[in-house]
């Protein structure tokens, strides 16, 4: 990596978290607007919503720098497939989130055109430049609530007003979270979650007592899709651990609660039939010796690979004996 991408990386990160998600937010909202556009912003959301779960599974910052770099090489359809693969592999990994996740990455189950994909790779380079990767491990983005920023930055005040949503600011939420502090093994119950701020104080709570928040169980909801969506990802980015159910309904009504918990569990039974299917088609090409075919993306990330500099060039051999001059050596007046 070139000294100018690292110092560039070092200096996109603000200390305080808060302003670094502000920031970050900003970035991806003008390039969104300023390249695609209208009211589908769950697409841009879902980006920096993929690379911030890279970042939290990825806790070396020189690998992540590296990542970086490659992934602000791709091209647009490279982009765009990257994006499929990363929600296929979170998809993977917490199949009891999908039912809410599902919100966020559908879009890449459909036809992009050239300007979507290119708006696509317009948000997550803004995002990287302004040094999305620069918070990496498990407690990368466990001090603020990067993705509720986001939202709150995107969504217009009339897309707002329509369902009757009034975001609280972020520390007064984070505020209140604080304030509960559960013990080990409770059931923390919020029926309007938003994407999970409050939660997130609760959880810090915690762990400033030594405690261990993945003990609880966390139980959200809101009525809106991509607010829950968002915070299904958070409860993953937090380390909430795997005790966590996500809804989607009228926070006033227990049903949400009965929906949420059977869709999660047909998720899991799905991606375990999966699975399953998986591992006998690998077993099938192993017996068969059938290598691995190259992927589209792979394709795309081997192109986009930073070129490794060729090494220095070595020093002149000394000349053979045969063709040593003692004659005109003497002559010059030296020998060596």
């Amino acid at each position: 990596m070139t000294t100018t991408t690292v110092a560039r990386r070092a200096n996109a990160v603000p200390t305080d978290p808060r302003q670094h998600a502000r920031d970050i937010a900003e970035a991806v909202d003008y390039a969104w607007h300023s390249r695609y556009g209208g009211s589908r912003i769950e697409v841009p959301m879902s980006v920096v919503a993929a690379l911030a779960l890279v970042a939290r599974e990825t806790e070396d910052p020189d690998r992540l720098a590296e990542l970086a770099e490659m992934f602000e090489r791709l091209d647009h359809e490279g982009f765009g497939l990257l994006m499929q693969r990363l929600w296929c592999e979170f998809a993977a990994i917490r199949p009891d989130l999908n039912p809410r996740t599902k919100h966020l990455w559908s879009w890449t189950d459909e036809d992009q055109g050239e300007t979507m994909l290119r708006a696509v790779q317009a948000v997550g380079q803004a995002a990287l430049r302004k040094g999305l990767f620069g918070r990496c491990g498990p407690d990368g983005w466990g001090e603020a609530d990067l993705l509720g920023m986001l939202l709150q930055t995107m969504k217009s005040h009339g897309g707002k007003k329509g369902i009757g949503q009034f975001l609280t600011p972020e520390s007064v939420t984070m505020l209140l979270g604080r304030m509960v502090a559960p013990d080990e093994g409770a059931r923390i119950l919020e029926p309007c979650a938003g994407t999970g701020t409050m939660l997130l104080g609760a959880a810090q709570a915690m762990r400033e007592k030594g405690l261990d928040p993945t003990t609880c169980e966390w139980w959200a909801n809101d009525l809106d899709p991509l607010a829950a969506a968002l915070c299904a990802v958070n409860f993953h980015l937090w380390g909430l651990g795997l005790r966590v159910i996500v809804g989607c309904g009228d926070g006033l009504l227990d049903q949400w609660m009965h929906e949420a918990l059977e869709h999660r569990q047909i998720a899991i039974d799905e991606m375990q039939r999966a699975w399953k299917l998986a591992r006998q088609i690998a077993a099938v090409r192993h017996v068969l010796e059938l290598p691995t075919p190259e992927s589209a993306l792979d394709r795309h990330l081997r192109k986009a690979k930073p070129k490794t500099p060729p090494p220095p060039p070595l020093p002149p051999l000394p000349p053979a004996s045969s063709t040593f001059d003692a004659e005109a050596v003497f002559r010059q007046g030296r020998l060596f």
